[in-house]
């Protein structure tokens, strides 16, 4: 595929893509060398904490540690998320917090939330939701981050489709810069979707949901794992189907590429009836450009998310210079 956004740096400063790419190499070590030393003084060791043999269903009014529970804001499989009230620094708070009752391994659940913890505790940026806590009170253990009055990108998508195109880029452009302090950190969100994106009543993006984040160099240090599956089948790149535990950064750009294109189009780039059958085509199927779909979308637009969405990783976007450069030359900076 023609890729439009390095032709026309090449044509104009050569140089420039060179110096692109060797930040990209240096970024790349960076990431392994913070890497190595996530925090582990957390004040909470998985292994010996006590676990609940009968569960308890957490209920707006409950305390859990200095924090009252005000508001369930929502709940997955194995979490809730409830807008809680901090006593000592009188603040609302987010609260996520274990769901014991569909939880089958559950030293590995609370192993699970305090490498989540670590993992945000990291990554301190303004496009990211900023971490606060991570506690356990005999009864759940929980991750305590910043309030943020808002919506997330899904539910804006679900109940009114595709965005104005200028909004989409400002939206994809600001999880850029979160995303951006993520890889970093050493990390790999590895679950990029529109419901891990808040918005704010002001239109500020922030990236949420750090489940599934994974250290890449802490991943070199330990070896091979046998292969993993991790992610969400409608945004997951291709070769995290394939094994979630051997991705890069680059992972992410193609899940926020699946974003994009919805956010744009209002559609996913691959639909099915199952997980299977998505996952399929994410390994198989070249998706229709946005252009195509929304006649009338710039076409720099369309050429970008599609590059984003290209099924070799070598291929995409590279680091977050040459992501960020794509979006400033769409957005016209």
């Amino acid at each position: 595929m023609t890729n439009p956004f390095r032709q026309s740096r090449t044509a104009d400063v050569d140089h420039d893509v060179a110096d692109t790419v060797r930040a990209g190499a240096g970024e790349t070590d960076s990431i392994r060398n913070n890497a190595r030393s996530l925090p582990t003084d957390l004040g909470l060791d998985p292994d010996s904490a006590e676990i609940p043999l009968n569960p308890v269903i957490p209920e707006p009014g409950d305390r859990i540690g200095p924090y009252i529970l005000q508001e369930k804001l929502g709940s997955g499989v194995s979490c809730f998320v409830f807008r809680g009230w901090d006593e000592v620094n009188l603040c609302p708070v987010a609260i996520k917090i274990v769901n014991w009752a569909n939880v089958y391994d559950r030293p590995a659940a609370m192993r699970q939330m305090r490498t989540e913890a670590a993992a945000l505790a990291r990554v301190k940026h303004p496009r990211v939701v900023r971490f606060i806590d991570f506690g356990f009170d005999p009864r759940w253990p929980y991750i305590v981050t910043e309030f943020v009055e808002g919506r997330p990108l899904g539910e804006l998508l679900r109940s009114g489709g595709a965005l104005p195109p200028e909004w989409a880029s400002y939206i994809a452009s600001q999880t850029v810069e979160g995303l951006g302090a993520v890889w970093r950190a050493g990390l790999v969100h590895r679950d990029i979707k529109p419901d891990n994106i808040l918005i704010g009543p002001n239109g500020v993006a922030k990236l949420i949901d750090f489940g599934l984040a994974m250290s890449t160099a802490l991943r070199a240090t330990n070896g091979e794992a046998a292969p993993e599956l991790a992610g969400t089948a409608a945004y997951v790149a291709p070769e995290q189907a394939k094994n979630a535990s051997a991705v890069d950064h680059r992972a992410d750009i193609y899940s926020l590429g699946v974003t994009f294109y919805e956010a744009i189009t209002g559609r996913l780039p691959f639909e099915g009836r199952n997980r299977v059958q998505m996952i399929f085509q994410h390994l198989n199927s070249q998706p229709v450009a946005p252009l195509e779909r929304v006649p009338g979308l710039p076409p720099l637009l369309s050429d970008l998310c599609m590059w984003m969405l290209v099924k070799n990783p070598d291929e995409r976007p590279q680091n977050y210079e040459e992501l960020r450069q794509a979006f400033d030359t769409v957005m016209g900076v």
